[in-house]
C-alpha cells in the first residue's frame, strides 16, 4: 500500500501530464491552420461556383447566382453587419426598423404561474393498453 502511494506521488510531480508531446510551435501551427483554411475555401469555391473572399459568383459553374433585394428577404435574414463589442462577445445589432413588432404578428401569450403542472410522465401522453400474453395451445384445441 505504501508503495502505491509513493508511485502516485511521484507521478503527480511529473510534467508528463501537462506536456505529453513536447513544446508547441505556434508559428508552424498557424501556418498549417491558414493552409488548411485556404484549401477549404478553394474547395468550397469550386463546389459552389462562388468566390467567398470577394463575394462574387464564378463563371462556368453548376449554379447560377442571382442578387436578391433586401426587401424580399424575410426579417430573419436582414440583420445588420455592424458589430457591437460587448465584453468578449461580438453581437450583431439589428437595425432600428426591425426592433418593433409589426401589428399583424400574433404574440405568444404570457405564461401564467398558477397553472404550473407537476413533472409529466411519458405515459401521460398515450392511452394505456392491456398486454395480452400468448399462451401455448393444448394439443386438442
Amino acid at each position: 500500500m505504501a508503495m502505491d502511494k509513493r508511485i502516485l506521488q511521484s507521478l503527480g510531480n511529473s510534467r508528463t501530464r501537462r506536456n505529453l508531446f513536447g513544446p508547441v510551435d505556434h508559428e508552424q501551427l498557424q501556418l498549417e491552420y491558414l493552409n488548411t483554411l485556404r484549401k477549404d475555401l478553394e474547395e468550397a469555391s469550386r463546389r459552389w461556383s462562388f468566390d467567398f473572399l470577394s463575394e462574387t459568383p464564378l463563371e462556368g459553374g453548376d449554379f447560377l447566382w442571382e442578387g436578391v433585394s433586401e426587401e424580399t428577404l424575410p426579417v430573419l435574414y436582414r440583420g445588420s453587419r455592424e458589430v457591437q463589442p460587448r465584453g468578449k462577445e461580438n453581437i450583431l445589432r439589428t437595425p432600428e426598423r426591425f426592433s418593433t413588432v409589426p401589428q399583424d404578428v400574433e404574440k405568444t401569450p404570457e405564461k401564467r404561474s398558477e397553472l404550473k403542472r407537476k413533472q409529466t410522465n411519458i405515459t401521460d401522453f398515450y392511452q394505456a393498453k392491456k398486454r395480452q400474453v400468448a399462451t401455448p395451445r393444448k394439443s386438442g384445441q
